[in-house]
């Protein structure tokens, strides 16, 4: 069951490709912990960009990008450009400053 799946994501705040799921598990967890958990649940299965775009409509495209649950990975230390930010190479640096979360919403 793909629900049960949970990735391990690793990302970048600087890499405007990957740091939406930064944004993503933010907002789930804001939510969770002022109570509204059910109103997070079915406002962060599309993003606004998402919804402008047609996702959800017939016609439009599923939103692959979102998963239930993760385990997030991210990078906090300085990247100088987008190029850096979305490489591999920043994850073999020994000095990493790393952020770890699983999030789990099932």
């Amino acid at each position: 069951m793909l629900a049960r799946w949970m990735p391990n994501v690793f990302v970048n705040p600087g890499d405007p490709i990957s740091a939406e799921y930064v944004g993503y598990f933010d907002h789930r967890k804001k939510m969770e912990d002022i109570g509204a958990g059910a109103v997070g649940r079915v406002a962060t299965r599309n993003s606004v960009k998402d919804l402008l775009l047609g996702v959800g409509r017939a016609g439009g495209c599923e939103p692959l990008h979102l998963f239930p649950s993760a385990v997030l990975t991210v990078n906090r230390g300085p990247s100088p450009d987008f190029k850096a930010a979305h490489g591999i190479r920043q994850w073999w640096r020994p000095d990493l400053a790393l952020e770890c979360r699983t999030h789990l919403y099932y």
